[in-house]
């Protein structure tokens, strides 16, 4: 079953290889080449003797989501060691900023001969998927070796669900090879279930999201210091954006303050090397961005009245949502599916998003029948939202308020999930 999935593979890449080698040879796509000789196998073997668990995510989102397991695992699995690895590139300097005493590692491409030679190198006795990311050698070449795989904080959308329904059962069964499912809700569980999983392997735990949000103890004062903005001024924050949504942004910055004129707009765009792009945008609407590495760079980092931040440095949005008075939540004016809006309304930020939020789909509901954020359909009336927001802020942050007290009542799942994968091991040892 390996080597027909392996030819699979390798007949793709060869149809795709005259797109890829374009894309490669491109700036910006040089960075998928980043840890190349890892995902092709070449991974240092794991030295120490004590049990190991492998946690992957795929890129940001993933590894910040698991940051309270990793911290459980410490304090309740202490003899394991912890490795964790990525796909992306930003996922890995987010990874080695977050850990910096955990071993991070590009997760293998998903050919026979990689995997077994990462698995060779890594030796864990637990492998945990965060959310839902499925390679059926990795998962089979796992199996094989009896490594238990777990899958956490797991969602399925209804686009995989239709997908994994057709494909199930005809050449291969990856999901057949995850032993525990940690769903965030009971309409992800009832998908695993329709597609034929167990029952019994299928546990409701929640987000482990909303557990993160206790962590969340910047203060906003200090870092409103850090970026050089006033205590009396009004900040807009425009976090994760898009293609076309930091003209939106810029071009309601523009309209807005000419009612509010202490208004300041900090743009955080989803892919830093965008931000020359982004610059050209701030600098035709509005005058020369100040770009936040040119803040790091100085001894006492400044910001001309009227100027816009730009933020083209990583890691650093989680903290700067407590600066905020208003924040627009990107990738979801555009039909991207959403980016996390839960960081800046655990602050009590009242927080505006487009009408795309297909990944977010539990935590929009659960914020929504909250009265806890608030949806535009269109540039023009996020621009009329944020005036609104701007003419009554006491209103905007009574509706932050509603917002965080949600998020704060579905916290627990951390715990749920240490449960199961306690269980887990425990089970698969008397097996062994």
């Amino acid at each position: 079953m390996a080597s027909l999935v392996d030819f699979a593979y390798y007949g793709a890449l060869l149809l795709s290889s005259p797109a890829l080698a374009l894309k490669f040879g491109r700036p910006r796509g040089r960075r998928h080449l980043a840890g190349l000789r890892q995902r092709l196998g070449a991974c240092r073997r794991r030295s120490s003797r004590r049990p190991c668990i492998w946690i992957h995510g795929v890129s940001v989102g993933e590894i910040v989501a698991a940051a309270p397991l990793i911290e459980a695992l410490h304090t309740h699995l202490p003899d394991y060691e912890v490795v964790l690895s990525t796909t992306t590139s930003t996922g890995q300097q987010v990874a080695k900023k977050s850990y910096p005493g955990l071993r991070v590692i590009y997760y293998p491409l998903d050919f026979t001969w990689a995997v077994r030679r990462v698995l060779d190198a890594i030796r864990p006795d637990l492998v945990i998927l965060v959310e839902l990311e499925i390679w059926p050698n990795f998962l089979s070449e796992a199996y094989r070796r009896k490594i238990p795989v777990a899958l956490v904080n797991g969602r399925i959308s209804e686009r995989s669900f239709s997908r994994y329904r057709y494909v199930r059962g005809w050449l291969f069964d990856p999901l057949g090879k995850v032993g525990r499912f940690c769903v965030q809700t009971e309409r992800y569980a009832d998908r695993f279930r329709q597609l034929g999983l167990p029952a019994d392997q299928i546990y409701v735990t929640g987000s482990m999201k909303y557990d993160q949000l206790q962590l969340s103890q910047a203060d906003g004062a200090e870092i409103r210091r850090e970026i050089g903005i006033g205590a009396s001024e009004t900040v807009l924050i425009g976090g994760s954006t898009h293609p076309s949504e930091e003209r939106a942004l810029v071009e309601a910055y523009r309209a807005l303050r000419e009612a509010t004129p202490d208004l300041r707009l900090v743009l955080v765009p989803r892919h830093t090397e965008r931000a020359a792009e982004v610059a050209r945008i701030v600098r035709e609407a509005v005058g020369e961005p100040v770009l936040r590495s040119q803040q790091l760079e100085a001894r006492e980092p400044t910001l001309p009245p009227g100027a816009v931040l730009l933020v083209d440095t990583i890691g650093e949005l989680g903290r700067l949502y407590s600066a905020a008075d208003v924040v627009f939540v990107g990738g979801s004016l555009i039909p991207h599916g959403g980016q996390n809006m839960l960081e800046p309304v655990a602050f009590g930020k009242p927080t505006v998003f487009g009408p795309h939020w297909d990944n977010f789909k539990e935590q929009v509901e659960r914020l929504s029948a909250a009265r806890g954020v608030r949806e535009v359909k269109d540039a023009a009336e996020l621009t009329q939202v944020l005036g609104e927001f701007l003419r009554n802020p006491e209103e905007a942050r009574a509706m932050g308020a509603r917002g965080r007290d949600a998020l704060l009542a579905a916290r627990g799942a951390t715990e749920r999930t240490l449960e199961v994968l306690r269980t887990y091991l425990r089970e698969r040892t008397a097996q062994a």
